[in-house]
């Protein structure tokens, strides 16, 4: 994709920051006040008392280490879609799908070289992606989303449309101003399933239907826009419930993962 094409994304870019924030808090233990009677204290026993106390400090110490340990691993653990904020609410006849978990280092690749990600923007963007088979040929497409302020704008973010062959990946189609969910609607076009995305244009919130159309889809703005799911049959893709999962600080799979 052209780099012009992004530094116009840029210009009205919204950046989604948020900050995973973890904070581990323990019980604040009262003061214990002995006694201790000055007469015939012996060497013997002020020892003991002082091994006592730099034992009981040692274990504080560890226990702290290992609460931090526990606070790291919950961090790196945290990404879109688990199981932790539910799918967003679809309509009745659409079923849906959470994006992938798991890094896809091909996938990532192609996304910085396609899109020209600067490197100090691998931080802040995310992808999130599904496999699906769009022409019923038993072989999986992948729609991938890219949310960040290098490729997002106030209208939507960028996506890519990937298909697989040889093991290597490679770019069917690339879209701008895309919001998720995506939905694959059972109707075809020209052996393609539907695609339905979410559109923030002309002052209202539609639905534009992407259709199959001389070997491509129609672009976002271009699409069949419509104002309601209603008897539209399908399934979602990318069915994340963003909105929460940004202010838990799941931001998704970040460019800087390896």
């Amino acid at each position: 994709m052209k780099n012009k094409n992004y530094r116009m994304l840029l210009l009205g870019s919204i950046a989604i920051a948020a900050t995973l924030s973890i904070s581990a808090c323990g019980n604040n233990s009262s003061n214990v006040q002995r006694e201790v009677s000055t007469a015939n204290v012996s060497e013997e026993t002020t020892r003991e008392e002082t091994a006592e106390t730099e034992s009981t400090n040692s274990e504080k110490a560890d226990s702290k280490e290992t609460s931090a340990s526990n606070v790291a691993t919950i961090a790196d653990n945290v990404q879109a879609g688990t199981d932790e904020i539910p799918m967003v609410k679809l309509p009745e006849g659409i079923s849906g799908m959470k994006a992938e978990t798991k890094p896809f280092k091909e996938l990532r690749d192609m996304i910085i070289e396609d899109m020209e990600v600067p490197e100090d923007y691998y931080e802040t963007t995310h992808y999130f992606y599904n496999y699906v088979d769009l022409n019923d040929d038993g072989k999986n497409e992948i729609f991938v989303m890219v949310a960040g302020p290098y490729t997002s704008g106030t209208g939507g973010s960028s996506a890519l449309l990937v298909s697989e062959n040889g093991g290597k990946l490679h770019v069917m189609q690339e879209f701008t101003l895309v919001n998720e969910p995506i939905i694959i609607s059972d109707k075809l076009d020209n052996g393609y399933h539907n695609i339905i995305i979410p559109y923030f244009g002309n002052n209202k919130s539609q639905y534009s239907v992407l259709k199959y159309t001389d070997g491509a889809y129609k672009n976002v703005p271009d699409g069949e826009m419509i104002d309601s799911l209603d008897g539209i049959k399908g399934k979602a893709i990318i069915a994340n419930d963003r909105l929460n999962e940004v202010q838990e600080g799941i931001m998704g799979l970040s460019l800087s993962e390896q």
